[in-house]
C-alpha cells in the first residue's frame, strides 16, 4: 500500500502544527489521538473540487492527494481524506487496513430507516494496548462534524467521549436486509448529550479490507451520479482549536451560501453570500483556501452556482 517519504510527512506534520516537542510515542494511542484531532482539525471535509474545476473528477492518487491537502491546504470528501490519512498512518508505522461502509438512511435523507450501498470509506486501525494486546480502532476522518474526532475501538456497545458533548458508538449486529441474520457489521453511531439521548446510526462497516480498485469505482458513483448529496450540495468542514489548549471546541461550516460555527452553544451564522465573489472570498478567509481562476469558472452552470449580483 501506498506510503509517503520522510521528507512529505516531516511536511505534512508541519501543515498540521505538530509539536516536535511532544512526548507522545508513536504507535501508541495518545499518539494516533493526536494525530486525528490535528488532520481534522486542518484537512478539511469539503467537495469544493466537484463544483470548482474544470473537470468535476477527483483522484485518488496518493500524489495528486498530498498535494491538494499539504500544497494547496484543501481537504476532500471520504475516500480522498481517508486514503490520504491511512497512507500517512502507514508512512508513521502504524497498521492499517482501508474498509468500507454503508452510510444510513437517517444520515443520507432517505426514507427506510436502512443503509444503502457501498459509498463511505473508513479506516482500521491496530495498535497495542499497556497490556501489549492488539486492539482494532475505527478511524475515520471523512464524515464532517458527525465523524469520530478521536480513535473509536471496536468493542460492542462501549461508548466513546468526543468532543463537547459528543459520543460515539459501535455495535456489531445485523442488519435489517440482511438475510442470513447470522451476518454482522459493525455500526457506528453518534449523539449529542446536550440535546438527547437518542443514538443517530451513521453508517456499517465490515472489518472486509477494500482495495483501491473498490474505491475507484465508490469513487466514480459518487462524483458523477445527480443524485449523488455531494452534486447537489455545496460544502467545506472543519473541526476547531482552542488557541489556548489546543482542545477542540466547535466547527466551521460551509453549506451553499453560509458559513456557521457549531459549538456546544448551538448555531452561528459568521458570513453569508449574494455572490460567487463573496463566497470565494469566504473559502480564502474562514478556510485558507484559494481556488485558481480556472477552478473558479468551473462552477458556471451548476445547481450549486450562485446566481446573485454584488
Amino acid at each position: 500500500m501506498a506510503t509517503y517519504s520522510k521528507g512529505q510527512i516531516a511536511r505534512y506534520l508541519q501543515h498540521i502544527k505538530w509539536d516536535d516537542s511532544s512526548q507522545l510515542v508513536p504507535g501508541t494511542l495518545a499518539h494516533l489521538t493526536e494525530l486525528v484531532k490535528r488532520q481534522i482539525a486542518t484537512v478539511p471535509f469539503e467537495n469544493l473540487t466537484l463544483h470548482y474545476s474544470p473537470t468535476h473528477r477527483l483522484s485518488l492518487k496518493t500524489e495528486d492527494l498530498y498535494d491538494k491537502m499539504v500544497g494547496r491546504n484543501m481537504g476532500g470528501y471520504c475516500m480522498e481524506n481517508n486514503t490520504f490519512f491511512g497512507a500517512v498512518l502507514r508512512s508513521l508505522g502504524y497498521s492499517v487496513v482501508n474498509a468500507g461502509a454503508r452510510v444510513s438512511d437517517a444520515t443520507a435523507g432517505r426514507p427506510g430507516g436502512g443503509f444503502g450501498g457501498w459509498s463511505h470509506m473508513v479506516n482500521l486501525v491496530t495498535i497495542p494496548n499497556e497490556k501489549g494486546e492488539h486492539v482494532k480502532y475505527l478511524v475515520d476522518v471523512g464524515f464532517g462534524y458527525n465523524e469520530p474526532n478521536v480513535p473509536v475501538a471496536l468493542f460492542s456497545g462501549q461508548v466513546t467521549p468526543g468532543t463537547g458533548t459528543t459520543e460515539f458508538r459501535l455495535e456489531y449486529k445485523a442488519l435489517p436486509k440482511h438475510t442470513d441474520k447470522s451476518q454482522r457489521v459493525w455500526v457506528f453511531s453518534h449523539r449529542d448529550t446536550a440535546i438527547g439521548p437518542d443514538w443517530t446510526e451513521a453508517y456499517a462497516f465490515a472489518e472486509l479490507e477494500f482495495f483501491p480498485e473498490d474505491y475507484e469505482v465508490m469513487n466514480l458513483s459518487t462524483m458523477t451520479q445527480r443524485k449523488s448529496f455531494f452534486l447537489q450540495t455545496l460544502m467545506c468542514v472543519k473541526m476547531t482549536l482552542d488557541e489556548q489548549t489546543g482542545k477542540p471546541n466547535g466547527w466551521l461550516l460551509l453549506a451553499g451560501d453560509e458559513i456557521k460555527r457549531k459549538t456546544n452553544d448551538g448555531m452561528e451564522v459568521l458570513d453569508k453570500f449574494k455572490n460567487e465573489e463573496q463566497r470565494v472570498e469566504g473559502l480564502k478567509k474562514w478556510f485558507g483556501i484559494q481556488l485558481t481562476e480556472a477552478e473558479k469558472a468551473g462552477i458556471r452552470g451548476l445547481s450549486t452556482e450562485i446566481r446573485g449580483f454584488s
